[in-house]
């Protein structure tokens, strides 16, 4: 093979590599923005190595159905190392999500309905200790009117996992434990040679929990 045509096919190789891109979460394309599209390609792409590193395991299917077993077993199984969830590339994509208007497509801040009236208790002590006022937990769940869940209803063809989200809009903050669970009864290892499947997972299983820990630092 003479030089110029090595270096021919070695510039289409590179061109090809610079040029390849995640599709998973493409079929939401109709009705999500196409910088929404390319933070949910990075951040399933993302989540995919974190758990081949976590199972030590090139095989992105069975990591994924082993990740909901985990999670969704009694008692949940958090063996997982510190920076599964804490790491600069997670928090980086997040801090993307909100700057590109992304998040709040996809959650809304959880609030605790404080409608009941509060029933007053009446101390017989004279003195009454005050607790010291704890810190507001900050939590997110799925925006029920959000476009990303709009748009799942819409593309997704995953009848029994679309319930499992849209329970969240009717109870509000569902353990993740609960969660998985329920998609682990659902999705099988082969069910996740969908792509869609593996976004759905990573946004309501990883990404929420890793906001978690960002919103509310342990000290």
């Amino acid at each position: 093979m003479n030089k110029s045509l090595l270096l021919f096919f070695i510039s289409i190789s590179l061109s090809c590599t610079s040029q390849k891109r995640f599709n998973y979460a493409d079929k939401l394309a109709d009705c999500l923005t196409e910088n929404d599209i390319n933070v949910l390609n990075k951040a399933t792409s993302l989540f995919e190595k974190k758990l081949e590193e976590h199972y030590k395991r090139k095989n992105p299917n069975k990591n994924f159905k082993s990740y909901i077993e985990d999670l969704g077993s009694i008692p949940p199984n958090y063996d997982f190392s510190p920076d599964f969830y804490s790491n600069d590339k997670t928090a980086e994509i997040i801090k993307e999500m909100k700057e590109n208007k992304t998040f709040e497509k996809i959650w809304s801040k959880y609030k605790v309905d404080n409608s009941e009236e509060e029933i007053a208790i009446v101390s017989l002590s004279q003195e009454i200790e005050e607790e010291p006022e704890q810190k507001e937990l900050i939590t997110y769940v799925l925006n029920p009117n959000g476009d990303y869940l709009k748009c799942l209803n819409s593309n997704y063809s995953n009848d029994p996992i679309k319930e499992v989200l849209n329970a969240q809009t009717k109870y509000g903050d569902i353990a993740n434990s609960i969660i998985a669970g329920a998609m682990n009864k659902k999705l099988k290892e082969e069910d996740f040679g969908n792509e869609m499947n593996k976004v759905v997972v990573a946004f309501a299983l990883y990404y929420n929990m890793a906001n978690l820990l960002i919103d509310n630092p342990i000290k």
